[in-house]
């Protein structure tokens, strides 16, 4: 991974877990030694402050430190004690004052301060303001989805989207596939997802109850004291974007036996 390489996570569909992704990814490349800086680019409704724990302390945020404001210092949480991870808030209400000028800016000192080998911004949904924005400073995007068909449609969406900002080089994270045969042939599989959107699948990260736990304890997967079954999925991912080559579904329990069905979907398995 090159320095300070920036990675945009998006999708064109509410409700698909894509600030989920986001936290756990950061967290999931922070705690393999990464110095990870995790921007919350949803300018509508900010919510990694409360999934990472710490709400309290989010007094500034991008806008401030683009405006001047505050410095990168005052804009800057550690959410993570013993792993490098560097988290900077949303505004609360924007103001629409960011620029792509103002954020490269904002963006630049942020990473200068953290050290970082790798910045996620995770931007509102749909096309947003923030993901046209976004996608003038990064090289490289994640498009969350689900097996639903309308989340895949929107992921295709989101790809055509991303080219229109200049990004062609993305990747694809399923996020919620579902681990019960019997719904899952219900589902579109990861080669018809792959057929639709045309992007390449990076990460498949099952339905997981005990996610949606850590997640409104505001504690990352990866470091919960009982990790949940999902915790690999994020770790697998973090690791193939580090350039390792590593399965899609190593070491997720649950899905030994049902692999083909995940992968095949609807009508087959």
């Amino acid at each position: 991974m090159e320095k300070s390489k920036r990675i945009l996570v998006t999708s064109c569909k509410g409700g698909v877990g894509k600030s989920t992704v986001a936290a756990n990814l950061a967290c999931a490349l922070a705690v393999r030694g990464k110095r990870t800086l995790l921007v919350d680019m949803d300018l509508g409704n900010r919510s990694l402050d409360i999934m990472l724990g710490v709400e309290g302390g989010a007094l500034f945020d991008i806008s401030d430190l683009a405006a001047g404001r505050a410095p990168a210092g005052k804009v800057t949480l550690s959410p993570l004690p013993d792993a490098p991870l560097f988290f900077c808030p949303a505004p609360y209400r924007y103001d629409g004052t960011l620029t792509e000028e103002t954020l490269e800016k904002a963006l630049s000192e942020l990473e200068a301060l953290a050290g970082a080998d790798v910045t996620l911004l995770d931007t509102s949904g749909g096309a947003d303001c923030s993901v046209r924005l976004c996608a003038a400073c990064s090289s490289y995007a994640v498009i969350v989805t689900t097996p639903a068909p309308s989340a895949v449609r929107a992921a295709e969406k989101s790809g055509d989207l991303l080219f229109e900002f200049g990004i062609s080089d993305c990747g694809l994270v399923v996020n919620r596939m579902e681990r019960e045969i019997k719904k899952a042939k219900e589902h579109l599989g990861v080669s018809e997802m792959i057929d639709r959107t045309a992007v390449r699948v990076i990460g498949i990260v099952p339905e997981d109850e005990r996610l949606a736990l850590c997640t409104e304890r505001g504690e990352a997967a990866v470091a919960a004291g009982k990790r949940p079954d999902s915790a690999a999925a994020f770790s697998n991912i973090a690791a193939r974007l580090c350039g390792e080559n590593v399965p899609l579904l190593f070491g997720v329990a649950g899905v030994k036996k049902r692999k083909k069905l995940l992968l095949a979907g609807r009508g087959e398995g």
